[in-house]
């Protein structure tokens, strides 16, 4: 392993790849269980295949793969609202949950999941973690709201269309968004974020919401300097929220404190040719899947 990789650790945002991937791989891919009912696993199957693939172009010293908890967390008892609007996933989705937590687990890597926080948090504080130690991140997730991670020492993956990645450093952040890394999390706060449910405050958008932040700062400079802001009809929306929209601040930053240990010097790699993950593999009829991670088999033996 090169010094680069032997100084990586590489997170996964699992359950952000099982709805995408159940989203987007159409078709029937389901199996037998042992009650003889028909599941359907296609989101299984894309998680299994995002593994092999990140981890085969990722290699790193490190990793671990990130569930959420499915319950709700501390945002809920800040602001009711937060994530209310969404639906509970689909019936044929909701099983496979249990399933690719089992078969993430079966490859022997760490796994983590914690109720009352989000597998977003648990990412941050593995990143601060890793970091103190002196090494390079990689972040996997579909979650854009994982780009407040973006560091000189910490890089983020989002799945593209054509199966690539994204990839976020610091360069690319402020290339794409035009302002820095630290003020993301008060440009989320003032445009707000839809698929959380957290409003923002009305008629502030993206454009509006980056000038501000560019030109400001973050929120306690740009309220020490509203009576400067124009055009009058922007400092009159921004005037009365500012309450609100420290709240909405609260509820876009990741926690880095969540009470998860990582034990770096313990198994920190899959065995994807272990004969537990074979057999999930065998069970799900993953046979493709299951030779190319019979290839990569151990990456623990190239610590």
């Amino acid at each position: 392993m090169n010094p680069e990789h032997a100084n990586r650790m590489l997170l996964i945002d699992a359950t952000g790849l099982i709805f995408r991937a159940y989203f987007s791989i159409k078709g029937d891919l389901s199996y037998t269980n042992a009650e003889g009912n028909r599941v359907v696993i296609n989101a299984v199957f894309g998680l299994v295949r995002f593994m092999l693939k990140l981890y085969k172009e990722f290699p790193a010293a490190a990793s671990a793969l990130i569930f959420d908890a499915g319950s709700k967390t501390f945002r809920n008892e800040l602001f009711a609202q937060y994530k209310a609007h969404r639906p509970p996933p689909p019936p044929d989705m909701a099983p496979q949950f249990d399933l690719a937590i089992a078969t993430a687990r079966a490859t022997e890597a760490p796994t983590y999941l914690l109720k009352g926080f989000e597998a977003d948090d648990i990412i941050c504080t593995f990143t601060h973690k890793a970091v103190e130690r002196g090494m390079n991140v990689t972040i996997l997730t579909g979650d854009k709201d994982i780009l407040q991670m973006v560091a000189p020492n910490v890089e983020v993956l989002l799945p593209g269309k054509a199966g690539d990645f994204e990839r976020y450093n610091v360069e690319r952040f402020e290339r794409d968004f035009g302002f820095p890394v630290d003020r993301f999390v008060d440009y989320k706060a003032l445009r707000g974020d839809p698929s959380d449910n957290i409003p923002g405050i009305a008629g502030i958008g993206d454009v509006t919401a980056a000038k501000l932040v560019k030109t400001y700062g973050k929120l306690e400079q740009l309220y020490d300097n509203i009576d400067m802001i124009k055009p009058d009809g922007v400092r009159a929306k921004l005037k009365p929220e500012r309450e609100n929209v420290l709240l909405y601040r609260t509820l876009c930053t990741l926690r880095c404190d969540t009470p998860v240990e990582y034990d770096f010097e313990a198994r920190t790699m899959p065995h994807f040719g272990g004969e537990v993950f074979q057999a999930k593999c065998a069970e799900f009829g993953f046979g493709r899947i299951k030779d190319d991670a019979l290839a990569l088999g151990d990456m623990q033996l190239g610590l």
